[in-house]
């Protein structure tokens, strides 16, 4: 009886040694590559739509809070955290929906526009909470792309492209 009690103590010690291993090499990484518009912005809010590709297929979408933007090239804001972020995927790896919050990160003026140029910034911001992984990266570049006519500067479009890397 006592070889017994030995034996499952060292089985015992074992699986608690191997699981937390076991757990770590199985973590998984998914990498996808985004691009989309700019559906709608405040001066500290920007909501974006998309189709994404790599791990699997499907669309994104994303609300980024922030602070507010403004200032010549290489000014930096703060990204707030509680934004939000979703995937809806076609294939079933890492699952059909994809679902996290911002927790932080920056915006940088790139181009802030002068004469009616296009305003660029770069997006880089931590996610929280992902369905799927716990934690995430979102890493874009945001275009307002503008032109002068009558007078006045008119913003036509917002593209974005970019990573999302899942981890």
């Amino acid at each position: 009886m006592k070889a017994l009690h030995r034996w499952l103590a060292a089985a015992a010690v074992l699986l608690v040694v191997l699981v937390p291993a076991t757990a770590v090499a199985a973590t998984k990484t998914y990498r996808f590559s985004i691009s989309g518009t700019e559906v709608s912005a405040t001066s500290t809010t920007g909501r974006f739509v998309g189709a994404a590709s790599g791990s699997a297929l499907g669309t994104w979408y994303a609300e980024v809070i922030h602070d507010p933007l403004s200032g010549p090239a290489n000014t930096q804001v703060s990204i707030r955290s509680g934004g939000s972020f979703g995937m809806a995927l076609h294939q079933a790896a890492p699952a059909y929906v994809v679902s996290g919050q911002f927790s932080g990160g920056t915006i940088t003026v790139i181009n802030a526009g002068d004469h009616c140029t296009n305003q660029v910034y770069a997006v880089d911001g931590d996610l929280k909470n992902v369905s799927v992984t716990g934690t995430g990266h979102f890493v874009a570049t945001l275009t307002h792309h503008r032109r002068s006519a009558l007078g006045r500067c008119w913003l036509y479009a917002a593209t974005v492209g970019g990573t999302v890397t899942l981890a």
